[in-house]
Order: structure tokens, then C-alpha cells, then sequence
């Protein structure tokens, strides 16, 4: 089902193109890795830390494409993270060590 939907599809699609261009998926993904390591630092201000990673990477950000992207990247993993709300409604896991 989740290879089937349009999330998926498109994401697929899209990543695709994006590959193709080795130099603008090379600096897109050092993007979202340090994105994600500034959103996962307790030590940084995640919302400075962002503007000054947006303002480094804008001329990949600002592409259509990347634009296109990313947005059906986090269309993707939306519609996940709601399948994963579910399965965790009806299948009980103990996470109680995390505390």
C-alpha cells in the first residue's frame, strides 16, 4: 500500500530527478544533515542555527525542483508518521525504559 500511494510515487519521482544532478543532491543532502543536527542539538538555537543553514543553502533551496521535493518528502513522511500513530493504537509496545 505505502509503495502504491501517491506520497511515495511522487517522493520517488522527484528524488529521481534530483539525482541526476550530482552537484545540487550532494549539496542538498548536506543540507538536511545538518539541519537535522541542528534541530537534534540541545546546545543550539534551532531557530538561528536554521536561518543561517537556509540562507547558506538558498541557491539549492530556492530551485523548483529541491522546492518540489522537499515538500512531497515531508508529504511522505507525514502520511507515515500517521500510519505509525495507528499501529501504535492497536499494537502495545513497552517504552517505559525511556522515562
Amino acid at each position: 500500500a505505502i509503495e502504491g500511494s501517491s506520497e511515495y510515487v511522487q517522493y520517488q519521482m522527484l528524488q529521481n530527478s534530483i539525482v541526476k544532478d550530482e552537484g545540487v543532491y550532494h549539496r542538498l543532502n548536506e543540507f538536511r544533515r545538518r539541519n537535522f543536527e541542528i534541530q537534534m542539538d540541545p546546545q543550539v538555537d534551532a531557530i538561528d542555527g536554521s536561518a543561517n543553514l537556509y540562507q547558506e543553502y538558498a541557491d539549492v533551496l530556492n530551485r523548483p525542483e529541491v522546492k518540489e521535493f522537499l515538500a512531497a518528502e515531508q508529504r511522505y513522511i507525514k502520511m507515515l508518521r500517521k500510519m505509525n500513530r495507528k499501529l501504535e493504537k492497536h499494537f502495545n509496545v513497552d517504552v517505559d525504559f525511556l522515562e
